[in-house]
């Protein structure tokens, strides 16, 4: 089978090492990301060659697809883009073979890239980024203001190319937060005008003493509900129950049902009897754990804020760390029902050390809030939920290990799928203490970057 190799020649796929191959996959990745590229200058141009006029109408998102007047209908661009010409988008349609919808999208992609997110669309230009990212971006932003996908854009452009589309809402969240806090106004009461908990049983024909239930509710309220069911299911395991953690968690359920949240714990033994009555008898009960699982959910917000001194009548939003932006009257809300600790802006560059292998709390802290997500070449995967991997191997004092061996210099949050491949010696790194930059080097001897920009693949000096 031939394929072309990255000078433009065709070789035999069959012959390629690891090495070669990997080397292909760049050159079709580039080569994709040219064939986008040269689609959303294809259909700017058409935007061009059509402008709408008072005679034409505009083209707008109408499923009728009749003619908007000029000048009082929301044209196929987000605001400052300039209106095209009605039935504009058909031929586009008809020659792509996509639908009409696929084909205004794709049009009002290509107008908000050129005229709100400059930034983006010159990453796209030189094939630094694809395209499917900068439309994402495109799309998220079309309802916004141009201030508020300016803010996006600026933020964005610089790591588009590692960022996942959770990354992209995070950034458009922030500018939504910050230039249209009324739109999270009205997203809270549209979620709690659908706060409800609903039971389904099945059907006579598939009853099996098994039904379902839902609950839509609020964040704080249903992660408790949630923590706590979780810490009933350990409890059962430690008495003995050697049922799945599924099946655990949904007797949990009962457990509160029957008892109440501060009862729960009477329940259990009778549970785990009736449940294992014929099987072996069960290990000798652990003592209980805590009967009150701690909740955590990482408010970000400012003094003046939690203290309600903002601007009179102004809507203020501050951030649930991994979900995004609420109003100041739901974090006072929530404040007021739980213990909250405030913690302190880190000096994210504080340099310290301890000889033992276990990292300190205020430590994993500094590193989680530094690094942010997992380190490894492209992954995003947040820094709560990685571990904090010894760079440099740590080796215990005992067996002639150096002080001071547990440091944020020496510690990266790493996903435990790539802190396995670091450990089986499959990849190497190392960080710079100057620039906070990750040198990592690949199992084919490939070299990446990774910055708080995003990853780059690159050759080192």
């Amino acid at each position: 089978m031939l394929i072309t190799d990255p000078a433009g020649e065709p070789v035999e796929l069959d012959e390629l090492d690891g090495d070669a191959t990997l080397s292909v996959l760049s050159s079709l990745k580039v080569q994709a990301r040219a064939v986008e590229r040269d689609k959303l200058r294809v259909v700017a141009h058409w935007c061009v060659l059509h402008p709408a006029t008072a005679e034409d109408g505009v083209a707008t998102w109408d499923p009728s697809g009749l003619p908007g007047v000029l000048g009082q209908e929301e044209s196929l661009g987000g605001e400052g883009c300039p209106p095209v010409a009605a039935f504009t988008p058909e031929p586009l349609a008809a020659t792509l073979g996509v639908s009409k919808h696929a084909v205004r999208q794709l049009i009002a992609d290509a107008l908000d890239l050129g005229h709100r997110l400059p930034r983006c669309r010159r990453r796209v230009e030189a094939l630094e980024v694809e395209a499917f990212k900068a439309r994402r971006v495109a799309q998220l932003t079309h309802p916004l203001s141009q201030a508020a996908a300016a803010q996006v854009d600026a933020a964005l452009a610089p790591v588009l190319h590692s960022c996942s589309f959770a990354a992209i809402e995070r950034a458009v969240a922030a500018a939504i937060a910050a230039h249209h806090p009324e739109l999270v106004a009205e997203r809270e009461k549209r979620g709690k005008d659908a706060w409800d908990v609903t039971l389904h049983h099945p059907g006579p024909a598939d009853f099996a003493g098994t039904s379902w239930l839902e609950a839509t509710g609020d964040t704080l309220d249903l992660t408790a509900f949630y923590d706590r069911v979780g810490q009933i299911a350990a409890d059962l395991a430690d008495a003995g129950d050697t049922d799945p953690l599924g099946a655990r968690k949904a007797k949990a359920l009962g457990v509160l049902a029957r008892q109440g949240l501060e009862g729960a714990e009477a329940d259990l033994a009778t549970l785990v009897g009736a449940s294992q009555a014929d099987q072996a008898p069960p290990a000798r009960p652990r003592p209980p754990r805590s009967r009150k699982p701690k909740t955590h959910l990482f408010l970000h917000f400012t003094l003046l804020e939690a203290l309600g001194l903002a601007v009179d009548d102004e809507l203020v939003c501050g951030q649930v760390e991994r979900l995004g932006p609420v109003l100041e009257e739901a974090i006072r809300a929530w404040l007021a029902g739980s213990e909250a600790v405030i913690t302190p802006v880190l000096d994210l560059n504080r340099s310290w050390a301890v000889d033992g292998h276990d990292i300190p709390a205020a430590m994993r802290e500094q590193v989680v809030q530094r690094d942010k997500h997992c380190v490894h070449p492209y992954c995003a995967t947040d820094a709560r939920a990685c571990d904090l991997d010894h760079i440099t191997p740590y080796l215990p004092m005992d067996e002639g290990g150096p002080p001071g061996q547990t440091n944020p210099d020496n510690l990266a949050p790493l996903c435990r799928r790539h802190h396995r491949a670091k450990t089986s010696g499959r990849w190497r790194y190392r960080r710079d203490p100057t620039t906070g930059n990750y040198h990592w080097t690949g199992p084919h001897h490939r070299h990446y970057l990774t910055t708080p920009l995003g990853t780059l693949e690159h050759q080192p000096n």
